[in-house]
């Protein structure tokens, strides 16, 4: 069985063959606005944002955060990565910072995605590749996960997988003229590549404002521009 979500933030091209290809279409267990409202909005990058998050989320509840957390903000945590960018630093720790999460991923996709195999019963097979992001990296080492997970091309690289889909004239969607990966259309985790930009570059007027309400606040941190 092929299973497909439908984030409500894909591009229409990616949207098209989900609608087209897959036996069963998920949806978000929280909307984009939603998750916005009651956990905040991406920014810096995942692994960054969720030291943030649960800073600023204790914060918020009067609470003192967890040492290793504090020690992520602060830099001094020695073990590993040692924590957040200086910008992302300076911009937490001054007071004025927005709602910051890591949690859009969970509720878009995720926890739809779990929900469902507990659902039907039936484990993920993920094509998922580690060369993706230093975070995957770290994340998928084998192809079977503790949890039952199957990731078979997770130590595919970039140029076995360009020979595959010329050897094999595997249609490849238009989108990818312009960026490497697609994910959620003008997600801030693209700006390091600046390919949030470019997504922005591409998109119809309407979903354009859609995206720049949601995701506004990172927008002006990271200073990416967008013509509207």
């Amino acid at each position: 069985m092929i299973v497909g979500i439908n984030t409500y933030m894909e591009n229409p091209q990616i949207l098209k063959r989900i609608m087209k290809n897959c036996d069963k279409v998920l949806f978000p267990s929280l909307k984009p606005f939603e998750i916005k409202e009651k956990y905040g909005i991406p920014c810096f990058s995942k692994e960054q944002d969720f030291y943030i998050y649960y800073y600023q989320n204790a914060l918020r509840k009067g609470k003192k955060p967890s040492k290793t957390i504090q020690q992520k903000i602060d830099g001094t945590y020695n073990k590993g990565f040692s924590g957040i960018s200086k910008k992302a630093r300076n911009y937490v720790k001054s007071g004025n910072a927005h709602n910051i999460t890591h949690l859009c991923c969970y509720y878009l996709k995720k926890k739809p995605a779990h929900d469902f195999e507990k659902e039907s019963g039936k484990k993920a097979i993920l094509g998922i590749r580690s060369e993706e992001s230093a975070l995957r990296k770290r994340q998928y080492t084998t192809c079977f996960s503790k949890n039952g997970k199957f990731t078979p091309i997770h130590n595919l690289t970039d140029d076995i997988l360009e020979g595959i889909i010329s050897k094999y004239n595997i249609e490849v969607p238009e989108i990818y003229n312009h960026i490497k990966r697609t994910g959620c259309e003008g997600c801030p985790y693209g700006s390091y590549y600046h390919e949030t930009e470019k997504e922005l570059d591409l998109m119809s007027p309407a979903k354009k404002k859609f995206v720049y309400e949601l995701f506004k606040e990172s927008y002006e941190v990271l200073e990416i521009k967008i013509e509207r």
